[in-house]
């Protein structure tokens, strides 16, 4: 008996290390499967615009200013980052060290000496080659334009620049100054002058109103703030230490991934309309109308001021959102038109904006947005001197008891490293250090939206996530905290663990203006905004259903929304997106294009490789919002992919059960530029840099018989009128997907589709009609299934006309 016994503890010991080793081995292979990134598994941090590479593992924490204060236990709370997204972070940003402006010369012709309230200026003798001009740079008031004027001598120069800046005169507050200081070397400098501002006499201490100076920096998310800002924010943890109260509110929604919509909502209250819609490299529709927060400001004596990085004569910035561009005209009209509309505006002075034109001329760019690493001028960074420029300003108007509204857009965050916001670390400590002194001076710093392409949003989910989730900081002095009273500082405080959006800062902003805001604007209604925004405390349970996003929109909360991995029914949704996308650029180029023998040019239709990183959710009215990437092959590269991020409405309701609500372009799109069609929006073109730009004929006609599979459906081709006119047809196990194309010269169809399903839901209502031009192909109708027993059938009706070309 006991020998029976030990023969089965042996058998059973046998097996039981058999099926561990078993069980282990399946683990290391799986492991090995998921870090090798297996076919079928679409991973987290897939690389799209380069090649597959491993998949880093590891979990990473939400970024936290002040880790101590407790998560709240209910209402939004930050999406946990993507695993292995912080060692990608670490990868892009931290590989290489902070760009400096070492490789421009750093020389100062002359200085400016401030003392006891008074400015002098003093030039060096030595500075320029013996009985060689010294150049002035000032902006031309009438003309806009950066006028120069020589003098004999550095003393010369001196003798005029304290005649004019020493005197109690207005001025833009700076000056360039040039001089050759060997025979082969030019220095250049940019001299910073704050203007004489007079005493307010009026002025009593019984006043309540206090100074607004916001900072939006652009394209920063809250986590890239943190990462790549380590002196400031322990600038700002030393600041808290003091009488002068910091607040970092942790749950910042963007409203979308584009300045233009932030600071329209931010100044007027404004929200995007649908109606008129705004595709860029158009102008937009309306200007952001900063007189309705400027003019109560006005009203109340504030000086208003706003400053950019960025060229007034460019079409984007300042003169875009102002509708202020106009490029046929000469500089001198735009000039005066960009005067009528800052007037219009209620803005005062743009002051440091005027400087940008030459120093974006000496660093041969037109746009920072593409580079370079670190935009300098004499050596400095171009931010340090408006930033050096704003905290002396804002000192004297403290200093005079003289009340003012300043805001400022810096983009040097605005490229696609991700680094170049390392740049702006240590002068954006010292300004902070400097404004949290004045004691009766708000300051806000804020961005609109966080990075909108370059290889981390790219290569990682968490990128598309930090595309939304913003950062926000407010500095406030005990003047301020005084005059907002204990029931809003309180507000402030609680306001940090909530979820908060652009409007809250418009309706508190609009507070301060106007002294009293009584009832919300209409269309706010529908959102949990109070009459004095951030300033009162925020639901607990509010959601991203109760604050306005535009899509295509991720919501920084968890749960909100639930990722799927890719179905037959998801692919279904993801053809309708590219055929709706497709159609888009059809028509564009048709209307630019009418007499090209075929619907798309140099920009291609497009045919996705792959769709994925699929969010959905059924919203407040039971429809199911679904969002997914597409990746599109680049035709120079395949192993490359192009993304588009798209947002689309499933309706089982409605007769038209599928709308595509908005897209947007993750990968970069400017180079296209070289090969895009006229008329065609450059976010939409997928096209050839390499072949010759002719390479497409427009008098040739396509031929689409030969289309390829799209997410592993086969295309079936139907002829219907001889060999003109074809029905394309996809089918997999969740629906039809239906497209048509005339590959005839001097035909034009319209096509009449008359479609019975069952148990099916079809995104546009049947009959489905279309006009399809010599040369075009057209997305017609996808049917999706809403139980497993489907079926459908359609005819084609079709008229001929013969057009001559």
């Amino acid at each position: 008996m006991f020998s029976v016994r030990r023969v089965f503890m042996k058998k059973l010991v046998t097996c039981t290390v058999l099926i561990c080793s078993l069980y282990l081995a399946h683990n290391v292979v799986l492991w090995r499967a998921l870090e090798s990134g297996a076919k079928g598994s679409r991973t987290s941090l897939g690389a799209i615009r380069t090649e597959k590479q491993q998949v880093a593992f590891g979990d990473c924490p939400v970024l936290r200013y002040n880790p101590r204060i407790p998560l709240p236990s209910e209402g939004c709370r930050r999406v946990k980052p993507v695993s292995g997204s912080c060692k990608l972070a670490q990868e892009l940003f931290f590989s290489e060290p902070t760009a400096t402006c070492q490789h421009q010369l750093n020389k100062n012709i002359c200085q400016i000496i401030e003392y006891d309230g008074h400015v002098d200026v003093e030039c060096f003798e030595k500075a320029c080659v013996d009985e060689t001009m010294v150049s002035l740079g000032e902006i031309n008031r009438d003309t806009g334009v950066l006028d120069w004027q020589d003098f004999p001598s550095t003393h010369d120069l001196e003798t005029h620049l304290r005649a004019v800046f020493t005197k109690y005169i207005d001025h833009y507050g700076f000056c360039f100054i040039k001089c050759a200081i060997s025979t082969n070397k030019l220095a250049q400098q940019l001299l910073v002058v704050p203007p004489f501002i007079r005493p307010n006499k009026k002025y009593s201490d019984s006043q309540s109103k206090f100074n607004i100076n916001i900072m939006l920096i652009d394209s920063v998310s809250h986590s890239h703030f943190l990462r790549s800002m380590p002196t400031t924010l322990k600038t700002l943890r030393s600041i808290q230490k003091t009488s002068t109260s910091v607040f970092n509110f942790e749950l910042f929604q963007s409203l979308k991934s584009r300045t233009y919509e932030n600071l329209q909502a931010m100044f007027s209250g404004v929200l995007y309309d649908d109606k008129r819609p705004y595709i860029e490299p158009e102008l937009p529709p309306v200007p952001i109308y900063p007189e309705r927060l400027l003019s109560g400001f006005k009203k109340q004596g504030y000086e208003t001021m706003y400053t950019e990085d960025i060229c007034w004569t460019w079409r984007t910035g300042l003169v875009k959102n102002l509708l202020a561009f106009m490029p046929k005209g000469n500089i001198t009209t735009r000039w005066q038109l960009l005067k009528m509309k800052l007037e219009k505006a209620k803005i005062d002075r743009i002051d440091m904006t005027l400087a940008s034109c030459e120093i974006s001329n000496y660093n041969h760019i037109y746009l920072p947005f593409f580079g370079p690493p670190a935009v300098c001028y004499n050596g400095q960074y171009q931010h340090h001197y408006t930033l050096d420029y704003l905290s002396k300003r804002q000192k004297s108007l403290e200093a005079n008891h003289r009340s003012f509204f300043h805001s400022t857009l810096l983009n040097v965050a605005h490229e696609d490293s991700g680094r170049r916001i390392q740049t702006l670390d240590e002068s954006l400590a010292e300004y902070l250090k400097i404004v949290s002194t004045l004691n009766n001076t708000l300051t806000i710093v804020l961005s609109d939206h966080g990075n909108t392409y370059g290889e981390y949003l790219e290569r990682s989910e968490e990128g598309r996530v930090e595309m939304f989730h913003t950062f926000l900081f407010m500095v406030v002095p005990p003047g301020v905290s005084k005059n907002l009273g204990e029931k809003r500082m309180s507000a402030l405080n609680v306001n940090q663990q909530r979820l908060v959006s652009i409007l809250d800062i418009h309706y508190a902003l609009r507070v301060l203006s106007e002294g009293k805001v009584g009832n919300l604007d209409e269309k706010h209604q529908k959102y949990l905004i109070k009459a004095d925004g951030i300033f009162s405390e925020i639901s607990s349970n509010r959601s991203c259903n109760s604050i306005p996003r535009i899509e295509p929109n991720i919501c920084i909360c968890e749960g909100y929304e639930y990722a799927a991995d890719n179905n037959a029914g998801f692919a279904v949704m993801a053809e309708f997106a590219l055929g709706s996308i497709n159609n888009e650029i059809q028509q564009q180029f048709r209307k630019s294009n009418p007499d090209a023998m075929r619907g798309f040019g140099s920009c291609q239709r497009l045919v996705a490789h792959d769709f994925g990183n699929i969010k959905h959710r059924h919203n407040e009215f039971g429809d199911h919002e679904v969002k997914m990437d597409l990746y599109i092959p680049n035709p120079d590269e395949l192993k490359f992919m192009e993304i588009l991020m798209v947002t689309l409405i499933v309706s089982r309701k409605d007769s038209e059960s599928m709308k595509l609500v908005r897209y947007k372009r993750i990968t970069k799109y400017g180079p296209f530029e070289g090969c895009a069609d006229n008329g065609v929006s450059i976010q939409l073109c997928v096209c050839s840099l390499q072949k010759d730009q002719n390479h497409i004929s427009l008098k040739e006609m396509p031929d689409f018989r030969n289309y390829p599979e799209i997410f592993g459906s086969q295309t079936l081709l139907k002829p219907v009128h001889k060999d003109c006119l074809f029905i394309f047809k996809r089918k997999n196990d969740a629906g039809v997907v239906l497209e048509a194309a005339n590959i005839c010269m001097n035909t034009k169809y319209t096509i009449k589709l008359d479609i019975t399903t069952e148990n099916m839901t079809l995104s546009s209502r049947s009959p489905v009609e279309t006009d399809l031009w010599p040369g075009m192909m057209s997305f017609l109708v996808t049917m999706l299934q809403t139980s497993l027993n489907w079926d459908y059938k359609y005819t084609v009706k079709y008229d001929l006309v013969d057009v001559i070309k």
